[in-house]
């Protein structure tokens, strides 16, 4: 839905001003913005996903050593323990996600620069 506000208002931009830009290069900033828009949520996406797992580790975490509290001390110890490698897990996965998303977002952005500057090469007669 953004993008397509974001297209709508640009267009209505360039008609409003008036420009000399021929159709291939409204077309070429059209698909600039977006792929731009795509890769923005993408990269949201992923980062919301990896927030998620963050926050999901922290909880198994601290329900570990909430349930070793009382618990003697070598108990605690190795829940601790535990609860510690959880988070690092937790942490690995979600900066996967986000490493993964951001070159998505990345290729997905190259592509429509490439498509676009393609499209700025076409010249009209």
């Amino acid at each position: 839905m953004k993008s397509i506000t974001a297209f709508l208002l640009a267009a209505c931009m360039m008609v409003a001003v008036g420009c000399d830009e021929s159709a291939f290069d409204e077309e070429a900033d059209a698909l600039r913005n977006a792929t731009q828009q795509q890769a923005e949520d993408i990269r949201d996406s992923s980062q919301n996903a990896a927030e998620n797992i963050r926050d999901q580790a922290q909880m198994k975490a601290e329900s570990i050593r909430n349930q070793a509290d009382n618990a003697p001390d070598a108990t605690e110890d190795a829940a601790e323990d535990r609860a510690d490698m959880i988070e690092e897990r937790g942490e690995t996965a979600a900066d996967q996600k986000e490493n993964l998303g951001e070159k998505k977002a990345d290729s997905l952005e190259e592509a429509g620069e490439n498509e676009a500057d393609r499209l700025e090469e076409i010249e009209v007669e």
